[in-house]
């Protein structure tokens, strides 16, 4: 059955009280807030289109980039049945699905106007460069103010089936004091949602650690590329991508910043682990000078541009520092993992 949204008022004598759904305007406006907070619907898009034109002459509501690069259709009922809408969401899906990477850049460059570009804007977002291939996989998700039981039985069966289609519905409150309120609720958790959809896209999908382990075997460097990996698990979180894996440091407010990358090509010179690290961040997050940072490094770094990793301080915007070079040797990655995760131990 499709869930009902039911939303309650805590009142001064500490009762419950139940909020009423109100009719709305909320179609005509819920596509500007959307727009404006696409967080209510997923904490995990960038809004890079509104009102988009299709090839076959319908208008998109909103298209969306994930941090993957993949892209995502945001579909409103606007009047139109949930049955419709579902039909038209997936129509576009299938137009979106063909989309190379200039034309998603077109599109964006369109949305942003002179405001940012696509690449300036996804790494505002996610904190991380924008890949160089987008729309490996895709998905839609339809917003309505209520679900027939048709359609969610659609729906929940095209999910089965690996279409990447959902259906999130929201309804708008308003309190006895005239204050708006919105909830939403999926209809196939989003995690479920992804991973069905990445499930099949064999060979395209965002490569795992695992995936790059057996690269970086390959290559001559799985000891090295393993020594990494363990010794940073626990304390810093893997995002692999094509080649290489970042690893993420958490913030207190739960969001995270990228402090390391590591290759799972070979250093061309010398067959070594390329390493990148982001120095402004790990010795402000660490507390520790600089020169205790390049000592757990080996004796040959390079200076390494950071201006392209999205800036979280004041001290990076002015100075921001990082370092480049290899490790050749198991003692060189030990002394850098020994050095990183006694400092931690310090912080925590």
């Amino acid at each position: 059955m499709p869930q009902k949204i039911r939303m309650r008022e805590v009142t001064e004598e500490n009762t419950l009280e139940e909020l009423q759904p109100s009719e709305i305007t909320l179609e005509a406006q819920l596509e500007d807030w959307l727009e404006s907070d696409i967080s209510m619907l997923d904490e995990g898009l960038l809004v890079i289109g509104r009102q988009v034109p299709t090839d076959f002459g319908g208008y998109m509501d909103l298209l969306c980039l994930d941090s993957a690069g993949d892209t995502v259709v945001v579909e409103l009922k606007k009047g139109r049945t949930p049955r419709e809408v579902t039909a038209q969401a997936l129509d576009y899906a299938s137009w979106v699905k063909g989309l190379g990477f200039e034309r998603i850049k077109d599109i964006a460059s369109d949305y942003f106007k002179l405001d940012s570009s696509l690449e300036d804007a996804f790494k505002e977002r996610f904190d991380q460069h924008l890949p160089e291939t987008l729309n490996l996989n895709h998905r839609a998700v339809v917003v309505a103010e209520s679900m027939d039981d048709s359609t969610e039985r659609i729906v929940r069966y095209l999910s089965e089936l690996n279409v990447p289609i959902n259906v999130a519905t929201v309804q708008h409150f308003r309190d006895k004091d005239g204050r708006e309120m919105l909830a939403q609720v999926l209809l196939v958790e989003p995690e479920i949602a992804v991973a069905r959809e990445r499930s099949t896209s064999k060979g395209t999908a965002r490569p795992s650690v695992e995936t790059l382990q057996a690269l970086a075997e390959e290559n001559g460097i799985g000891n090295l590329y393993g020594r990494v990996r363990k010794g940073v698990s626990g304390i810093l979180s893997a995002r692999p991508a094509s080649g290489h894996v970042g690893y993420n440091w958490k913030l207190d407010s739960g969001s995270t910043r990228a402090v390391l990358a590591i290759d799972a090509w070979p250093f061309e010179e010398n067959g070594g682990l390329a390493f990148y690290v982001h120095a402004s961040r790990l010795v402000n997050y660490l507390g520790i000078d600089m020169a205790e940072l390049k000592a757990w490094l080996p004796d040959d770094i390079d200076d390494y541009d950071v201006n392209n990793w999205v800036v979280t301080f004041d001290a990076e915007e002015k100075n921001p520092c990082g370092f480049t070079g290899t490790f050749r040797t198991e003692e060189e990655v030990d002394k850098f993992i020994n050095g990183l995760r006694a400092s931690i131990e310090q912080v925590q």
